[in-house]
């Protein structure tokens, strides 16, 4: 339910200062019990969604409001926000990847080998090969030496987890094409091992096109 509402006041069907109705109307609205409808917007309320004062009832705060970030698991998302996810994404890896060539340290370098190594194996199996393809990813971000990035990065990836075995499921139906993405892996590698933010920048960006196109997603 409180997402449903979540949702509602995004979309602006809930606008900001207009007044949800009374727990009965809810009640009746979801079919839950009122302490169910309480839970839910007390869970709003501590979001910033919404506020509720003796006397007014509650009110919608709007999103300007919010205190936390929600997403939904990629998987759940159709195309269109799919491809905005990974808009999302080239904004966020390219630059970590910039960073990260700028300011990666040995034990950085040691992490991504290993994943890098973990990849191969799974290309050599014939395996999914998700996790250490989803942990290069987030290492990428921890090598820019930014936290919040690096946080962000663990947020982002935890959401897109189903999504980046299916890829890479695909990925092992099409001949060449496993040891193609392991490719695109290395260059990024390389970049940061090289200390050349650009090129690791190109490469970051070249990699993540390549996935969405590969997932059929409108071009970013």
């Amino acid at each position: 339910m409180a997402e449903v509402l979540s949702r509602e006041i995004a979309d602006g069907a809930l606008a900001p200062g207009s007044r949800l109705p009374v727990e009965a109307e809810l009640a009746a609205r979801f079919g839950v019990s009122r302490p169910v409808i309480r839970e839910a917007l007390a869970k709003l309320k501590y979001e910033g969604l919404v506020d509720s004062r003796q006397g007014r009832g509650v009110t919608v705060v709007g999103p300007a409001g919010r205190r936390s970030y929600r997403l939904e698991a990629a998987h759940l998302l159709g195309p269109g926000e799919q491809a905005q996810l990974y808009e999302l994404r080239t904004v966020l890896e390219t630059e970590a990847a910039a960073l990260a060539a700028r300011r990666r340290q040995p034990k950085d370098l040691k992490a991504l080998e290993a994943c890098l190594r973990a990849m191969r194996r799974a290309v050599e199996e014939q395996q999914v090969g998700s996790a250490p393809d989803a942990e290069f990813h987030c290492l990428l971000a921890e090598a820019s030496g930014n936290r919040h990035l690096s946080d962000l990065s663990r947020f982002l990836y935890d959401r897109l987890a189903v999504v980046i075995k299916r890829a890479r499921q695909t990925s092992l139906r099409t001949p060449g094409l496993s040891a193609l993405v392991q490719q695109e892996h290395e260059a990024i590698h390389r970049a940061i091992v090289a200390r050349d933010p650009q090129a690791a920048r190109q490469a970051a960006l070249d990699h993540l096109r390549n996935a969405a196109r590969r997932m059929n997603l409108p071009a970013i």
